[in-house]
């Protein structure tokens, strides 16, 4: 989903020229128009779909027609009229549509005990709730909104929570209730081949020794976790159920650094592209990059917020011993947060390279204009003087008077281009 300036510019437009027009006042908005909004126009045909992935590779220019300026958004905003007059706790998901059913797979295990089964619905993982091992129950798939209800009904999930949990553009949030803790974040990860960054909401629903954790797609997020389950390995299998939360979190944390690296060698990528070659297409690349940086914020900085919470608060359901760890993951997205302002100041400075890459190679054209003008200012000076129409003109009855005046512009031309590579202007 995207959101179009274009109309919103010409709004701006329509009202400016709406009256006295005055050329002088409005010519700087033309040029800005077309050196700003023009390198950044999409496909030419209007169903070709484009993704905040592939807008940066895929940079049509057209000057002849009415260029479009596509920012990629969170997620799609459009379904939003969908709640319009609903009541509060009203179950819509907001998210891309799915077609995969919804997978619920239920791990049960303690220090000795470990059993993995996938269920069909959320009732069958109730009878696990009630024992004393820990149940981690992940629910891939929020688009079927019975599934969503259920988890309401067997687990006492307050409706509103239920909304938030359906809508992908939530930002990140912690609720602290008697009987349950529920966390909601973000999961961000670099696809390599269509270089761009995919965002997935996850929550999660904590009780006394349970962990319910629910994701938009299904994936393998959260495999190395599974693994160190079946394995044993470190002390998950010895730890409550508010390790195994801090596990989930700081997995999701660490890909944040994968994420971030990725962009700067992006970063890196585009600072060569510029110095070798200072396109429109590359100004393009530059501005979809701006815009993914921004929205990077969005999911990041709010999750410091929960994690101030959690070490403020103690919170029983997430266990004493677990404030270490929390404060680790807390330490790692400290540095999360920096590398973003550092990635954010670097995308700044790409536009700063940009301009000087441009402004250096017009200068360079100016200076090669100029010498080729410089050269023939001598030349054209001693045309026009022999090319005057008067009678008595002494070089003109001259039998080597031609000759003479084309060595003549020879030599100047040969003295000036010695002189300019003296200088070094040349």
């Amino acid at each position: 989903m995207y959101y179009n300036t274009t109309d919103a510019f010409f709004s701006q437009v329509e009202h400016r020229f709406s009256s006295k027009f005055n050329l002088t006042n409005h010519l700087p908005y033309c040029i800005l128009y077309i050196y700003c909004f023009t390198p950044l126009i999409g496909y030419p045909n209007p169903s070709e779909n484009l993704s905040a992935r592939s807008l940066h590779r895929n940079v049509n220019i057209d000057f002849w027609t009415v260029p479009t300026l596509k920012i990629p958004l969170f997620h799609p905003f459009n379904r939003y009229s969908e709640k319009v007059g609903q009541p509060p706790g009203t179950l819509i998901y907001l998210g891309e549509e799915q077609t995969e059913p919804v997978r619920i797979t239920i791990i049960d295990y303690d220090e000795t005990h470990y059993e993995e089964e996938e269920v069909q619905t959320v009732e069958e993982c109730v009878p696990f709730i009630d024992t004393e091992t820990v149940t981690w129950i992940q629910i891939d798939g929020l688009h079927e909104i019975p599934i969503i209800e259920e988890v309401g009904e067997c687990f006492g999930v307050d409706p509103l929570l239920l909304e938030d949990m359906m809508n992908p553009t939530h930002l990140p949030k912690m609720e602290v209730y008697e009987d349950y803790v529920f966390i909601l974040f973000k999961h961000l990860d670099y696809d390599v081949p269509s270089a761009g960054v995919s965002r997935e909401q996850i929550s999660l629903i904590i009780g006394p020794n349970f962990v319910v954790s629910l994701q938009e797609n299904r994936g393998e997020i959260f495999t190395s976790i599974r693994n160190r389950l079946r394995n044993a390995q470190g002390r998950i299998r010895q730890m409550q159920s508010g390790y195994l939360a801090y596990a989930l979190i700081d997995i999701i944390v660490d890909h944040y650094f994968i994420v971030l690296d990725e962009i700067n060698e992006r970063i890196q990528e585009l600072e060569a592209e510029i110095m070798e070659d200072p396109s429109p297409e590359v100004l393009a690349k530059i501005n979809v990059l701006r815009a993914e940086q921004q929205l990077l914020r969005r999911p990041i900085l709010p999750l410091r917020d929960v994690l101030i919470e959690i070490l403020a608060d103690e919170i029983p359901l997430l266990g004493e011993n677990t404030q270490p760890y929390f404060r680790d993951v807390y330490d790692h997205l400290i540095q999360v947060i920096q590398m973003l302002e550092i990635i954010r100041a670097a995308v700044s400075g790409l536009f700063d390279i940009y301009t000087s890459a441009v402004s250096h190679r017009m200068n360079e054209v100016m200076k090669v204009l100029t010498v080729v003008a410089t050269f023939f200012i001598p030349l054209t000076f001693i045309a026009g003087i022999y090319g005057m129409n008067f009678k008595f003109m002494p070089e003109l009855e001259s039998q080597w008077g031609y000759p003479v005046v084309l060595l003549a512009m020879l030599g100047i031309s040969i003295g000036m281009f010695v002189f300019f590579k003296f200088k070094k202007w040349l």
